[in-house]
């Protein structure tokens, strides 16, 4: 079964013989099922109040376990932010109830980014969809399918440094 890129690069074969249009195929089908990806998480977080970066960060924020709490340049880092937008961005949960700003114990001059309850009931709820979501797409492939996708996937994520993905 032929997709839209199929012949995408069929007309590049045609138009331009000279050019590989081979290695179009693998990244113009990573960019659309990534789109498609984003546009149904957008849609799934809808009815919990959240976009794609409060989820991003709230998920951060949950996945240390507890007390569920980072340094905002450390969550700056796991969200790929910049540090004004992610002082925007706390500022927009922290109005939300969602997170709060807490001295570090163990410096006086530093703070902290922790979930509140309110954070933690949304991200618990957010998270459910947002799994079976990715259980449901990527229920298509084989359990040896996934791995070797997810192989070749980090192969090539590898090849390009984080901080040169723009944030959302």
């Amino acid at each position: 079964m032929k997709d839209h890129v199929d012949k995408v690069i069929e007309q590049w074969d045609d138009e331009r013989p000279d050019l590989d249009a081979t290695p179009l195929g693998v990244l113009n089908r990573v960019v659309r099922l990534g789109k498609h990806i984003e546009a149904d998480l957008k849609q799934a977080l809808a009815p919990f109040g959240l976009d794609t970066w409060s989820f991003d960060v709230l998920a951060a924020l949950r996945r240390q376990g507890e007390p569920y709490s980072m340094s905002p340049t450390a969550l700056r880092r796991a969200a790929l932010l910049t540090s004004g937008a992610m002082t925007n961005r706390i500022d927009r949960l922290e109005e939300r109830n969602l997170v709060g700003r807490v001295p570090d114990p163990n410096d006086r001059r530093a703070l902290r980014v922790h979930l509140t309850s309110d954070g933690l009931h949304l991200i618990e709820q957010a998270l459910e969809i947002r799994f079976r979501a990715a259980e449901d797409l990527a229920s298509r492939l084989t359990e040896a399918e996934m791995k070797k996708l997810t192989a070749l996937l980090r192969k090539l994520l590898l090849a390009k440094p984080e901080e040169m993905v723009p944030s959302g």
